[in-house]
């Protein structure tokens, strides 16, 4: 994958690495949470969930080339032909003219996909056989629409050397949701390579959708409407996570009708990181579809991560202040508040999942992720099976998941793949 510039500063040295470490929906605040406030609210029965609603949606393949990821700045400097193609989309569906079609704004990420060859560590994955944009747009009040997009790539499994041709394979659709900015990406082109060796097929997304960082700011008064400013925040954060489910059920239903055969109903999602933090509601929106789930460096309550994070201020997406300085009371009510309000969070999805075999990867000094914000989402899933090391987000992911791959895919097989009886 490749990055560069679009509209703005391109997602490129120290501002990349720290989001292949910071992969969540970025909250910055003026202070941190102190230790004593953790709230935690009782929940023991998942919600309705009520999901954000879409004026269209609509997908539309690509060509398998090499990806691009661009950051969007401040100043606007004309529509891209990626642009006009997806924008012509939605507008002939919604009847409108093009031009109302709002693009993304500063902060947010867009995906193109030229022509070419794929970089040298995309041999680790393999070539996609397929990829698709899935393309969305949210009605406003005042009658304009905004467009939002989420890149896709489809591998088929590859035929392993040297197995017996007879051994059973898993007939399975790996759902792979990186962290931000899809990193990290050798790690995940190992990943896809050893999954399509034993026989999966991987839908992969490319990075979160396009607004997913994409900047908003929130000023809280300490003693004023907190549990409004709250609400609003998650309001923000849970339709970003809700886009991505949208985007993975529609990139789903529309490989199931171009690649006839394609097991979309036997799922198995596999979160890394920020990926891992939206999983629960990606899953959420489609439950029945999956069969497991695996979690690397991932956490939940959104907003405590992002606060508590020491790489929030690389991606400044959505920016939550306080007028003057808090006291402990107003930071624990702003973080009640929020998660009583932020149904999409996976503090909330997570409910739904515990029926579902789930194995985390678990950075115990982990500090892009807090550590403690995945001790909480492990108990919101009812405690699966976890395997944890003594070491922070970056050693997890370019040390510990390299080592235990084949293990943890191992664990897959075995919870999705019936054991054959044994031979009477």
């Amino acid at each position: 994958m490749r990055r560069a510039e679009r509209r703005g500063r391109a997602v490129t040295g120290a501002a990349a690495m720290a989001a292949a470490v910071l992969s969540c929906a970025s909250v910055v605040a003026q202070t941190e949470r102190p230790a004593d406030a953790e709230i935690v609210i009782a929940q023991d029965e998942p919600r309705e969930i009520a999901w954000p609603e879409r004026a269209a949606r609509v997908v539309r393949p690509l060509e398998v080339g090499p990806w691009t990821l661009y950051r969007v700045g401040p100043w606007d400097l004309g529509r891209s032909a990626g642009d006009e193609a997806a924008s012509g989309l939605v507008a002939a569906i919604l009847e409108v003219d093009p031009e109302t079609i709002q693009l993304e704004k500063s902060g947010s990420i867009v995906v193109a996909m030229p022509e070419g060859e794929l970089l040298p560590t995309a041999g680790l994955a393999g070539k996609p056989a397929a990829a698709c944009e899935v393309v969305s747009a949210k009605a406003l009040a005042d009658g304009a629409h905004e467009l939002e997009r989420t890149a896709f790539v489809l591998y088929n499994p590859s035929d392993p050397a040297g197995e017996d041709s007879d051994a059973e394979r898993p007939d399975g659709l790996v759902v792979l949701l990186p962290g931000m900015f899809g990193t990290p990406e050798p790690v995940i082109d190992s990943v896809v390579g050893q999954l399509r060796g034993r026989g999966w097929h991987v839908l992969r997304m490319l990075t979160h959708s396009s607004r997913f960082t994409q900047r908003a700011e929130f000023v809280v008064v300490p003693g004023g409407e907190v549990e409004t400013v709250a609400a609003q925040v998650a309001g923000v954060l849970g339709d970003r996570a809700a886009e991505c489910a949208f985007a993975v059920e529609a990139a789903c239903g529309f490989f199931a009708k171009s690649s006839p055969g394609l097991p979309v109903q036997r799922r198995v999602a596999l979160g890394m990181s920020g990926g891992g933090m939206i999983l629960p509601t990606v899953v959420a929106r489609e439950h029945d579809a999956y069969k497991a789930a695996v979690f690397v460096g991932a956490g939940c309550d959104f907003a405590a991560i992002a606060m508590d994070s020491n790489y929030t201020d690389w991606i400044d997406a959505v920016r939550v202040t306080w007028q003057e300085e808090p006291t402990a009371n107003d930071r624990a009510a702003f973080t009640e508040a929020y998660l009583a309000a932020a149904e999409l969070d996976s503090y909330h999805t997570a409910l739904a999942m515990t029926d579902i075999p789930t194995l985390m990867l678990h950075g115990m000094a982990d500090r892009a992720v807090p550590a403690a914000t995945g001790d909480l989402l492990w108990n919101r899933l009812g405690e699966p099976e976890r395997w944890t090391v003594p070491a922070g987000h970056e050693v997890l992911f370019l040390a510990y998941l390299p080592s235990r791959a084949a293990d943890m895919l191992d664990w897959i097989e075995q919870a999705v793949v019936p054991t054959p009886a044994p031979i009477p």
